[in-house]
């Protein structure tokens, strides 16, 4: 009788054991299921505030940071928004974005950087990125809308770029509903008001047929390029002083690129077009 006590022991020991992890297993799954509600409790109080379209993108910056501890914001885009011509020193703008808004308080800010060398919108879609996008579940979303490259040839007719840009607006609304989504263009470029071979529109007119179009659908939106273009010939300047090459900006542009994108992340919502 002796020999079976270590036997009945260990069995005592499982059975515990067993226990012991349904226990905490059950705990975490209440704490858990008691977070979400508490969070979705708060986010909707949060939304029914801004109803009228007074949210800025501080406002929910600073949200997300109280409710999560950060606030994930993944930049979507071309080469300009990867950072091709910036340098350590003067940062592409997504990375300008995160540094700023770190130094504000009540922010603490992460910025993935989704932006993928000569890519249209086309190339973003076939290739998988608006998804990766989705699937890091950030809580803002700049999402610059490549036209550089929609307009480079062959370039990619209009009507296709337009329904491109629904079918990934339409994506971002149904995988992402509760995410801030922020569309903008891109910097001027050398070929603004060329014809590139076969192309039927400048570079100048597919941004102002776009830009158009965005602003019909009541998207939230910021004109980089007419506002890059205003300030530069306001100030006296020459457009080769903010570009790396013939289309990509340097540690100049993006600089002022992220000024104006810095003088609206206050704006509220309704105004943002």
């Amino acid at each position: 009788m002796e020999k079976d006590r270590p036997v009945v022991s260990r069995r005592n020991l499982l059975f515990v054991c067993l226990c012991v992890m349904l226990i905490v297993i059950s705990s975490y799954w209440l704490i858990n299921k008691q977070f979400k509600a508490t969070s979705q409790e708060l986010t909707q109080t949060y939304m029914n505030q801004y109803t009228d379209g007074s949210e800025t993108i501080l406002n929910r910056a600073k949200f997300v940071t109280k409710r999560d501890g950060v606030v994930d914001i993944a930049v979507l885009g071309s080469s300009v928004t990867r950072g091709k011509g910036a340098t350590a020193a003067q940062p592409v703008w997504g990375k300008r974005l995160e540094q700023q808004l770190n130094t504000l308080e009540g922010i603490k800010a992460t910025v993935w950087n989704q932006g993928f060398n000569g890519y249209s919108t086309t190339d973003l879609l076939v290739n998988g990125k608006v998804g990766e996008t989705i699937g890091l579940h950030p809580d803002i979303v700049i999402f610059e809308m490549s036209l550089i490259n929609n307009n480079r040839y062959p370039q990619n007719d209009l009507e296709q770029t337009k329904q491109e840009l629904s079918d990934i607006m339409d994506r971002f609304q149904k995988q992402l509903p509760q995410t801030f989504v922020l569309l903008t263009t891109a910097n001027p470029t050398i070929y603004n008001d060329v014809y590139l071979d076969n192309g039927l529109l400048t570079y100048h007119q597919y941004n102002e047929e776009i830009t158009q179009f965005v602003r019909e659908q009541q998207w939230p939106f910021i004109d980089i390029y007419t506002l890059m273009s205003q300030n530069i010939d306001e100030n006296g300047s020459q457009l080769t002083e903010f570009l790396a090459d013939a289309v990509h900006p340097n540690g100049n542009g993006y600089q002022l690129w992220y000024k104006l994108l810095a003088e609206r992340l206050n704006t509220p919502v309704s105004e943002l077009k």
